[in-house]
């Protein structure tokens, strides 16, 4: 793990008793939290010094006073100035056309040098490998792309581990917020667990006059509302809501978030209607300390609202089925239709006698009465067995990811000995896109073959329970 400061830097201004020196102006930066105070012309000398950080990252166009960076921080570290090289590179800088042409890594090598100087003498222990970065003005979508390869770069160098902190004090007011952006980017694409941003640091020499010094202000809380809308939209729409429940403060409501989350995932819809309906008393009584959560709790009780109060296993399956279709989670989708069915009519057994329990053998007699009674030839139950038969089929392929055989499709205790052509000819005739495809189907039937068909009730004293076989 490593400590990163990534900084911005500028062409500063020529100091006034000489043309051709630049620098920023000195000035009192002082850390609000602890008080403490650093008069110097560098924020990011400041910020080093008292985040103790590893490496320090500079951004800056070709025409940054790099020569700069380079003599202060050699005489801040004791360091002798080489001044045929300040020379050198602040001419190097002053006849360049940065539109034509850039600073190369080996004419900032000593920069960068010089900067790890500083990093170890004021902390031994600091690892080095500190980089100057060269990017473009910006000005047209070339350079935001060039900009944008540039970020990408230092993206490749940072790890999970890494502590980051971003310095977005100086420069055009455009490098920080293109910065800030392209870390939130580098985030998502690269890394796979999150990084800590451990800091967002602006220095407030505007306000220098006022207050006496320039307080040095923390806005990791702006970066981090990318985060919560991130964390609320995945939870919100695909029912992943780890990321949510790392911000949220509240320990319990936290808890209720991940353990749904990991529901909706491995799809155990008993524990989920329980996780549901305590998300559901959270969210009304909970002080949270996130000042966000109040402004997201509406929104978070749209998806609780879908789910609280469904009294029944098979509505809470088949609603469950769509909102995994309308987030395009089909494997699950098809899973909660299956299921659904056999819940339901397994709810009308159970209607007639309590004790009837909600275990796989009494579920595998369900699947026995659709597939080896005489069930499906009655016109009132046929479309029920047909629409069943094929969303099992189908739930059975995707199982296998696409590559079950006959003898893997047909292998359920209930239905292994059912060899129709009209089923085989379900099996061999699915491919993906007709999965997909039948899903809205599937789930309309579903309801009318279903869930509203009056002749359910029937079912118990056509098939008694007792003279179904499990096996």
């Amino acid at each position: 793990m490593a400590k990163i400061l990534i900084a911005t830097l500028g062409t500063g201004q020529l100091k006034d008793d000489d043309t051709s020196i630049r620098e920023y102006r000195e000035a009192v930066y002082r850390f609000l939290d602890s008080g403490k105070t650093y008069k110097t012309s560098f924020i990011a000398a400041a910020l080093s010094d008292h985040l103790q950080v590893d490496k320090l990252y500079l951004i800056g166009t070709s025409k940054s006073m790099w020569e700069e960076v380079y003599r202060y921080f050699s005489t801040a570290s004791e360091q002798s100035v080489d001044d045929d090289y300040w020379v050198e590179l602040h001419e190097r800088i002053k006849d360049l056309n940065p539109r034509d042409e850039k600073l190369t890594d080996k004419e900032l090598s000593r920069v960068n040098e010089a900067i790890d100087d500083y990093l170890k003498h004021i902390q031994p222990e600091a690892t080095g490998g500190s980089r100057c970065f060269i990017i473009d003005y910006g000005l047209d979508e070339r350079e935001i792309w060039n900009n944008f390869d540039v970020m990408m770069q230092i993206g490749e160098t940072l790890t999970e581990d890494d502590e980051i902190y971003l310095d977005i004090t100086h420069a055009f007011r455009s490098i920080p917020l293109f910065l800030y952006i392209m870390l939130d980017l580098i985030r998502i694409l690269k890394l796979k667990r999150d990084f800590k941003l451990g800091g967002l640091y602006y220095g407030m020499l505007d306000v220098i006059r006022e207050m006496g010094y320039a307080p040095i202000v923390d806005l990791s809380p702006l970066y981090n509302m990318t985060l919560w809308t991130r964390g609320a939209y995945n939870f919100l729409n695909f029912g992943n809501g780890y990321l949510l429940a790392d911000l949220v403060s509240n320990q319990e409501l936290s808890d209720r978030i991940m353990n749904i989350s990991d529901i909706v995932n491995i799809n155990f819809i008993d524990e989920f209607k329980r996780e549901i309906d305590r998300l559901a008393g959270l969210l009304n009584d909970a002080n949270s300390k996130d000042p966000l959560i109040k402004y997201m709790e509406p929104y978070l009780m749209t998806f609780v609202d879908r789910f609280k109060g469904i009294n029944s296993s098979s509505q809470l399956q088949l609603t469950l089925a769509k909102w995994y279709f309308e987030h395009k989670r089909f494997a699950q989708c098809y899973i909660c239709l299956a299921e659904a069915i056999v819940s339901r009519i397994l709810e009308e057994y159970r209607a007639r006698d309590s004790k009837i329990k909600w275990n796989n053998a009494n579920r595998n007699k369900i699947k026995y009465l659709i597939y080896k009674t005489n069930f499906d030839t009655m016109e009132k139950f046929k479309d029920l067995c047909d629409l069943y038969r094929e969303i099992s089929t189908t739930r059975n392929l995707i199982a296998h990811a696409g590559f079950a055989d006959e003898k893997e499709l047909y292998k359920d205790k209930a239905h292994k000995n059912f060899t129709s052509n009209r089923q085989k000819s379900v099996a061999t005739k699915i491919d993906y896109k007709d999965a997909i495809n039948k899903i809205n189907s599937h789930m309309r039937n579903t309801e009318n073959h279903v869930f509203n068909n009056k002749h359910l009730k029937e079912i118990p004293d056509l098939f008694p329970f007792n003279k179904l076989s499990g096996n």
